[in-house]
């Protein structure tokens, strides 16, 4: 009887744990994910979603933050994939076109009966443990939808985040693993994205036990910030975002931003990136003749659209006119620019920000001087009114779609010529497999914008885009080139397709930046190992050698010999010729020997020890 009521026990208690199992997943809560792109650009965007009832959609809407996706009646413990990807057209995702790595949301972050907000930047890396980067950071930032939520954005526009860069926090503010930290130990902040794809933000999911909540910036002895408080608000379950933009050493919060197109004006400014010797990143001399310089935007890179060797010769011309190194004489004036030979950077990527600028033989740094490097796009946009109208010729270059008839008589009809499709004198020629039309406008003003389409000669046969293209023109250009690609033909569409965009034309607005150029001015630096001599001033470092006997190599001392720049240089060094590279085991006595070693600045760095010959 008693091994029955033990079954009947254990089977009510298996039941008890189904029932609650199957209870627990009939639980059932909503999501909301946020999507913010650092440029603001939401065109097209959809979503790859998985887990759940989470499917890939296009953006339910904008709000404040960005983009967002509602998931609705999602079970409790599930785990939420999403992925932020352009949908062109809305037919899908392109997945040459995605703006985050896989992100997986933590199964904690579902509430039964509740709506959670999930925080995800551009550039948010693929995750593999919960909502947590490859790294360990935290790529999805949760908050909580029963408590008041602060979400502290933080952008160094140098790179040089402190490897201790965190805050410290107060008045019931906690990061779900610490509550109240210490002084000098900053809770540290998570990559939250890149970006421009390259450049790391920082951020910091931030939870009020109550009403309120206070915390700062600081990298454990320096604060960057004033006090960051919670918006009163706030409501439970919504997050405050205050975007913070890096300025070094600080105390006040006017680098504290609510409103995001105020910080990315301050964050997101061009310039040239300040070099970090730990990361080996930034805008310094590796040599007295090449000098590596980082912007802290890309730049759109000529060489790639060049075809010929003409236009590739031009492009990196381009480019190297860009830079001008000088010497800083101080009181703000400026030497002679050094002659540069050449510019090298990543000739096929599409943007470049990276470069190494090489100096001529006989006009490189000198280490004894200060230099700066400056950057210009060299772009000179007119402002002013021109007083009579100047002829300017425009050609356009066309590629049409294969469905285009053979017979059909192509042509621009807008602004330019009474918007009348098939107009004698703006019907294309066929140059090859492309299109070109050539024909003249007249111009006076600064800028001037003529709109137009591309038509099959009436418009009911013009092109199936979403607005009108666009020519711009500024009145000191005397001709202009404009690529153009007709991708659907109104008439000749199928049922799927839909409106495409036409080209972004805005005027390219010039960019330019200077720097100091950081030199090595530090000698490497010396490490004995041997343990007779290690630690020891050199007048101490005294290794006994045996009187009469040949000299045992192995007595010489072991090192280790480190540069801030060039690294391990042990294998460079050498004992230089003279008094204090010779050693007499046949006379009694002390013998100083001398090594040294040269990095590639011409950094000198000596040590000596002795080699002292004893009888024994």
């Amino acid at each position: 009887m008693k091994k029955v009521l033990t079954a009947l026990i254990m089977f009510v208690a298996a039941l008890s744990v189904f029932s609650l199992k199957a209870d627990a997943a009939d639980e059932k809560g909503n999501l909301v994910i946020h999507y913010h792109s650092w440029s603001e650009d939401y065109t097209e965007l959809g979503s790859h979603a998985w887990g759940g009832t989470a499917v890939p959609k296009v953006y339910d809407g904008i709000d404040e933050f960005g983009a967002y996706w509602n998931y609705n009646d999602v079970p409790v413990g599930t785990e939420v994939g999403f992925i932020a990807v352009v949908w062109p057209g809305g037919a899908g995702p392109d997945w040459n076109m995605k703006k985050t790595g896989d992100v997986m949301i933590s199964p904690n972050a579902v509430k039964a009966g509740k709506t959670t907000h999930v925080y995800v930047f551009e550039g948010a890396a693929s995750t593999k443990d919960g909502d947590k980067g490859v790294d360990g950071e935290r790529q999805a930032f949760v908050a909580d939808p029963d408590k008041k939520n602060m979400l502290v954005v933080y952008y160094d526009p140098t790179g040089n985040y402190e490897k201790t860069i965190g805050m410290h926090f107060w008045d019931g503010f906690y990061n779900g693993e610490v509550t109240s930290p210490a002084w000098g130990t900053p809770v540290p902040f998570e990559t939250a994205g890149k970006y421009a794809g390259e450049f790391e933000v920082k951020a910091i999911m931030l939870t009020s036990s109550g009403d309120k909540g206070g915390g700062l910036i600081y990298d454990g002895t320096n604060k960057k910030t004033g006090d960051i408080v919670l918006d009163s608000a706030t409501v439970a379950g919504g997050t405050d975002i205050a975007y913070v933009v890096g300025v070094g050493t600080n105390e006040s919060s006017t680098n504290v931003y609510r409103d995001f197109e105020e910080f990315s004006a301050a964050a997101f400014a061009f310039g040239l990136v300040k070099f970090d010797s730990a990361k080996m990143i930034g805008t310094y001399a590796t040599s007295p003749s090449n000098i590596v310089v980082k912007t802290s935007q890309p730049v759109e890179n000529p060489y790639k659209k060049a075809q010929t060797k003409l236009e590739k010769a031009i492009a990196d011309a381009t480019v190297k006119s860009w830079f001008t190194v000088r010497e800083d004489m101080g009181e703000g004036k400026l030497g002679t620019p050094l002659i540069i030979d050449r510019v090298d950077y990543a000739q096929s990527n599409d943007t470049i920000s990276d470069f190494v600028i090489v100096l001529r033989d006989g006009s490189t740094l000198d280490m004894s001087k200060d230099y700066v490097v400056e950057f210009d796009l060299g772009i000179v946009l007119p402002t002013e009114k021109l007083a009579a109208k100047k002829e300017v010729e425009v050609r356009l270059v066309l590629t049409v779609p294969e469905n285009t008839p053979v017979d059909a008589v192509i042509s621009a009809a807008g602004a330019f010529n009474g918007w009348t499709p098939g107009a004698e004198g703006y019907t294309v020629s066929k140059i090859g497999d492309k299109f070109v039309l050539s024909f003249v406008v007249e111009v006076d003003e600064a800028i001037t914008t003529f709109e137009y389409k591309w038509t099959r000669g009436e418009w009911a046969s013009a092109e199936f885009i979403e607005e009108n293209r666009k020519l711009v023109i500024l009145n000191t250009q005397d001709f202009v080139t404009f690529e153009d690609e007709v991708l659907i033909w109104e008439d000749l569409k199928a049922e799927a397709d839909e409106k495409y965009a036409a080209p972004n034309r805005a005027i390219k607005e010039n960019l330019s930046a200077s720097i100091a150029i950081d030199i090595d001015n530090e000698a490497p630096v010396f490490t004995f190992l041997t343990a007779a001599i290690a630690g020891k001033p050199a007048a101490q470092r005294i290794i006994e050698v045996a009187w009469g006997k040949p000299f045992d190599q192995n007595l010489f001392p072991s090192y280790r010999v480190t540069d801030n720049r060039d690294g391990d240089l042990t294998t460079a060094v050498y004992v230089p010729k003279g008094a204090n590279s010779v050693i007499n085991t046949s006379v009694v006595g002390d013998y100083t020997i001398m090594l040294q070693v040269e990095d590639k600045w011409g950094n000198v760095a000596q040590e000596t020890f002795i080699f002292r010959v004893v009888k024994k």
